[in-house]
């Protein structure tokens, strides 16, 4: 015979907020050919241009069509490519654009190591490629580790020339190099910054000279910018216009005997890029115009013509409005739109707890973040959603059943960060945070729960459908 629940009990039940482990409410087989769909796209898009360029087929195979400058049909799903680095797709709903749109921003840009215009040099028997980090890194983190190379070189002629390197097993890596630890005596009480200088991020390319036996200067150099001349028809001066970036050269992996979490290079910001682009290609006929935005430069402010400060944004929906015979303003369009900015948060690490309010910080398997503010410094550079949308989200949440939880980027004034939600919130538009929790963010090999990645997807679908 069942014990009867007392009434504490029932009232815990009642007005107690209890967090969901996802795994034990959603289908196994559905999470796990989630991840694996997307661990595939992970292993491949790891710069911007490439996640693009499979963004791209991927709407294409779901009857997508590119919009150009001609007039849209009404009724058909168009995508738009932004400079190679970003890319806008869009899904039809019942009503007008002219009554609003709901968007989902996110970012496909991630901390790694962008190769300087004048990068080549050699010193002590090693030819080296000089690097600027772009976002976030700690320092230490991308030594010893194996990296790729990709990108791409302009020539003068306007020829544009694709370099991969790393990633395929035949393929040979690069590496920055540390101190041994036999010698590391002076170092060690010395702090983080002074002994990891970002300036010394150089990657080791080669160490064979031009000439066997010579011992000319910078012979070194010059097998590395023979063997670059020979197999891709570059010179040192054509480094002046190439956009070429060393990334990890990893693979995505599953942790624990388990396998609920997955590693990989990128989970910032891909984790919701592609459960975003998925989310609306398996969104049917949503009753508001449905969008998803990638963007570019999010971890160095969302700046120029592919961050989420670009009006090439505005273009895109004015192009779509095309199909409209109204009088309706783009700014009246976006003050009836919405936007859940896609962007990861912090998961809650047993090793660091002293940095984190655990009321109020994110756990693996607990689904979704919703997360109200950003900023840091008294929520300094925060967008701080409105309540009335924070219910309204709630709301769809609710009724499609998704797993969320609220959280907080650290303790007050130890931390926080950014996102491309402000962007938004500038424009008109409603918009709050919705994304997963990352262990180990901004490092070399990121760590997230298969099951958050899924109820996302599920999430952005949800509001896709629902939201009106």
């Amino acid at each position: 015979m069942s014990k009867e629940k007392s009434v504490a009990e029932e009232k815990r039940e009642q007005l107690f907020f209890q967090k969901k482990n996802v795994w034990s409410t959603s289908n196994d087989s559905s999470i796990q050919s989630f991840a694996k769909e997307y661990k595939d796209i992970l292993d491949v898009g790891k710069t911007e241009r490439i996640f693009v360029r499979k963004m791209k087929d991927l709407l294409l195979s779901g009857g997508f069509e590119e919009l150009t400058n001609q007039t849209p049909l009404k009724g058909k799903k168009y995508f738009r490519v932004v400079n190679e680095k970003g890319i806008f797709a869009y899904v039809p709903g019942k009503q007008p654009i002219s009554s609003g749109v709901n968007f989902i921003a996110t970012h496909i840009d991630s901390p790694r190591l962008d190769v300087k215009p004048n990068p080549l040099y050699e010193d002590s028997g090693i030819a080296f490629l000089d690097t600027h980090y772009y976002g976030g890194i700690k320092t230490y983190q991308w030594m010893n580790i194996a990296l790729s190379l990709h990108g791409v070189v302009t020539k003068t002629n306007g020829e544009v020339i694709e370099i991969h390197v790393g990633e395929r097993e035949e393929d040979p890596v690069f590496m920055i190099s540390d101190i041994l630890p036999h010698l590391a005596k002076n170092y060690k009480s010395k702090p983080v910054g002074e002994v990891f200088n970002n300036e010394n991020l150089d990657v080791i390319v080669g160490t064979l000279p031009f000439q066997l036996n010579a011992d000319e200067k910078d012979s070194i150099k010059l097998f590395v910018m023979d063997y670059l001349h020979q197999e891709y028809g570059i010179t040192e001066k054509d480094f002046f216009s190439a956009e070429l970036e060393f990334v990890p050269a990893c693979k995505a992996r599953d942790i624990g005997f388990d396998r609920g979490l997955m590693a990989g290079y990128g989970h910032d910001d891909r984790c919701c890029s592609y459960p975003a682009m998925r989310a609306l290609m398996d969104t049917k006929t949503p009753e508001k115009a449905a969008i998803t935005l990638l963007f570019d430069k999010e971890e160095i402010g969302s700046v120029g013509t592919t961050g989420a400060m670009t009006h090439l944004m505005e273009v895109f929906i004015e192009d779509l409005m095309k199909q409209e015979n109204n009088s309706v303003s783009l700014h009246k369009v976006l003050s009836l739109s919405v936007c859940l900015s896609g962007d990861v948060g912090a998961a809650l690490d047993p090793h660091f707890k002293d940095v984190f309010e655990s009321k109020n910080a994110a756990e693996l398997h607990k689904g979704v973040i919703l997360t109200k503010y950003t900023g840091s410094g008294g929520k300094g550079g925060a967008n701080d959603a409105h309540s009335e949308f924070l219910g309204s989200v709630r709301s769809v949440f609710e009724k499609k059943d998704i797993a969320y939880q609220v959280a907080e980027l650290g303790k007050v004034d130890v931390g926080g960060g950014g996102t491309v939600a402000g962007y938004f919130g500038n424009r008109g538009i409603q918009t709050v945070d919705v994304g997963i929790p990352v262990l180990s963010m901004h490092s070399p090999q990121e760590i997230i729960a298969k099951d958050d990645l899924y109820e996302l997807y599920r999430a952005y679908k949800g509001f896709f459908e629902e939201y009106k």
